[in-house]
């Protein structure tokens, strides 16, 4: 065998060898963490083992985020509330009429992850997390916290391309409304939530995020909390130049304002002495339209565009 054969198989063994030691570190590197440690929207640090087969979701608005992502099929149980999309109704309800989940069905359906909000008790996850099962709770206060809520749940479940996806199909669609209202002048806005007291979307709430990116001026934007009471004397002085009402609030139709018990505060504000069939100055919401407000998740997209609708037919023709 001549020098220049051998040196020839000993330099292909080299590169042999030196691609796989490469091969070998950098699947070392991919291999999956058996877990993961995030953060959910009330600062709490929640280690998750990986993967995520089995989660359990407390509210319509983390279901919802979840098939959004891709993940629909990880859910084993969801709630009563639940209406989107379609297939999720078809899941075992662990939270019933009155939003408070049951510790026992969520535990049977030995779940990898429970996501919840705010509206359980704190000992329910309490009592969950003592089982070892970890929950996140989803609680934002704006569409950026949606935002980050969707690619938190796309990292835990393995779907952080879809999440990415969602998030940046979210953003096209209201970056869109904003482009097309930005030559507008902005409408003074009541949303109200229940009409006796006034309750309505204050500051660090997702609906005032809502309003202010479809191009509404929130009265209540200075008030000192996400959900208040908003009083009467501050509703005739600023005056709204339009209203939108929740469909929870049993408010009907607009007699509401012009003949009930309370029609001599409302005569006074611009929304109801400026309302026409032509020229509507205060929205009723149907269920659908309440459930896009109140459920913080993919669907703000379309409470967005009602609103900006709404207050700016005009931009939509």
């Amino acid at each position: 065998m001549n020098s220049k054969l051998i040196a020839s198989i000993v330099v292909a063994v080299v590169i042999i060898a030196s691609v796989s030691v490469i091969y070998a570190e950098t699947n070392k590197t991919k291999a999956q963490p058996s877990s993961i440690t995030v953060t959910d929207d009330l600062g709490r640090n929640v280690t998750i083992s990986l993967p995520v087969k089995r989660v359990v979701s407390m509210d319509p608005s983390n279901t919802q985020m979840m098939y959004a992502i891709g993940a629909g099929n990880l859910l084993v149980a969801d709630t009563s509330f639940d209406w989107w999309p379609s297939n999720s109704t078809s899941l075992p309800h662990v939270a019933m009429d009155s939003g408070v989940a049951s510790v026992e069905q969520v535990v049977n359906m030995t779940p990898d992850l429970v996501l919840a909000t705010t509206i359980q008790p704190a000992q329910i996850v309490d009592q969950l997390e003592n089982l070892s099962i970890p929950v996140l709770i989803f609680e934002p206060q704006n569409i950026s916290n949606i935002y980050s809520d969707m690619l938190t749940l796309g990292n835990v479940t393995g779907h952080q391309s879809g999440a990415k996806a969602e998030v940046n199909h979210m953003k096209t669609v209201i970056r869109g409304v904003e482009n097309k209202i930005a030559n507008y002048s902005k409408e003074s806005l009541l949303y109200m939530m229940w009409p006796s007291p006034i309750y309505t979307a204050g500051p660090n709430s997702w609906i005032d995020s809502y309003l202010e990116a479809a191009g509404a001026v929130n009265i209540a934007q200075n008030l000192s909390e996400p959900w208040p009471v908003i009083g009467e004397e501050q509703v005739v002085n600023d005056n709204p130049q339009t209203i939108i009402v929740d469909n929870n609030t049993g408010v009907a139709n607009i007699t509401y304002f012009t003949s009930g018990n309370n029609s001599q505060m409302w005569s006074n504000i611009s929304a109801v002495k400026n309302y026409t069939l032509q020229h509507p100055t205060i929205l009723i919401l149907n269920v659908t339209e309440s459930n896009w407000m109140n459920e913080p998740g993919p669907l703000a997209i379309y409470a967005v565009q009602m609103i900006a609708q709404f207050l700016y037919p005009q931009a939509f023709e």
